[in-house]
Parts: structure tokens; sequence; C-alpha cells
């Protein structure tokens, strides 16, 4: 568990991924969350990772307010959603989160963490050593899954 100012990051617990999913409901830009799919069966997948450990969420008086979200994808760690509160961007949680799903993608000797993103979040993802894969880096259910939702694909070694 982290801090990030007045903030705890940590993983989610079973019974609380109702009020992750709900976060994620109630955000008007919940598209620019970066969900891998069009979220309709984004409480499925919570309910699945949550219990292995692979969804975190920052927390301010016990309510979440951003959270991540990793599955496994042609082998690697795939970060399926990520997202802060509109009005909490600015102050470091999208960090805090990826580098929660860095370390536990280390911890379990992932290859790779593999992140679907629009290019305008290119700087934000290189900060953090990833490369946008192109070309014949690029193939499997990532390639599927990029050209579907029309976002590039990142990829960071573990």
């Amino acid at each position: 568990m982290s801090e990030a100012g007045a903030f705890v990051i940590r993983a989610v617990e079973r019974e609380e991924v109702d009020r992750v999913h709900a976060l994620w409901l109630s955000a008007e830009d919940r598209g620019a969350w970066m969900p891998a799919s069009d979220g309709a069966d984004l409480l499925a997948e919570l309910d699945v990772l949550a219990p292995e450990g692979r969804v975190w969420a920052a927390f301010r008086s016990r309510r979440p307010v951003a959270f991540a979200a990793a599955g496994e994808l042609d082998g690697a760690l795939w970060l399926s959603a990520l997202g802060v509160e509109r009005s909490l961007r600015g102050r470091g949680l999208a960090r805090s989160l990826l580098a929660a799903a860095i370390g536990y993608g280390q911890w379990a000797y992932y290859p790779a963490l593999l992140i679907l993103a629009p290019r305008t979040q290119a700087e934000f993802l290189e900060r953090f050593g990833f490369l946008r894969l192109d070309g014949d880096r690029l193939d499997g259910a990532l390639r599927t899954l990029a050209d579907a939702r029309g976002l590039s694909a990142w990829a960071r070694r573990l």
C-alpha cells in the first residue's frame, strides 16, 4: 500500500468491486479511461481480477477515485483499464496505479506490460519506458484489439 497525498493506493478487495465499477459508470468521459472494451463486461472482468490481486484503486476517505485493472494477453500482463476521476487528475494517481501494475508484473515474472492507449498518451507512457508497437512488432490479440478500438499498442519490458 502506498500513499499519494491524501490518497491510498492499494489492491481492491472483492467486496469493493461494485464501488470501483460504479466509479467508472459515473465518469462522463469513461470511454477515455482506456478500458479494453466498451465496458459492457467490465464488472465481470473486475470480479475475476480483483481476487487475483490485479485491480488497484486510489481511495480517498475509503471511496475509490481512480483504478487500474490488469489481465493477461498473449502471455504478457495487460493493463485493461486505467482511469482517474476528472476532478482529481494531475495529482499522480495514474502514475501510482501504473507503478502498482508494473510492480505486480515484475513480481509475477511477466515479460512485459501491454497497454492500448490513444497517441495523446505517448509522453506519459514513454516516461514509464513504454514503446509504441507497430508493424511487425504488433500481432495476435493485441493487434486485433488495437485495430478494433483505434488505439496504439504500447509495451514495457518488466
